[in-house]
């Protein structure tokens, strides 16, 4: 039998909507999200395109990207 179970949803203020706002990550780049991102410390393209936040040359399918991805969440 399947077993749901709430969670607590991860929603912004009024106020930060539109710094936490992003474009679906498979609809940029990587460079494209690095631009948009760029001095927005609360955009969740720090998650879903956590290579971001990594050096250039990274694999975006890379362990430590997913761990970036975790850590930002996180916070």
């Amino acid at each position: 039998m399947i077993r749901i179970h709430p969670f607590t949803a991860l929603r912004p203020t009024f106020e930060d909507a539109s710094e936490v706002s992003s474009d679906p990550y498979d609809v940029i780049s990587t460079s494209e999200a690095r631009e948009r991102a760029a001095g927005k410390p609360k955009s969740f393209l720090h998650v879903v395109r956590s290579e971001i936040d990594l050096p250039e040359d990274t694999d975006c399918h890379a362990p430590e990207v997913y761990k970036k991805a975790s850590d930002n969440l996180q916070g």
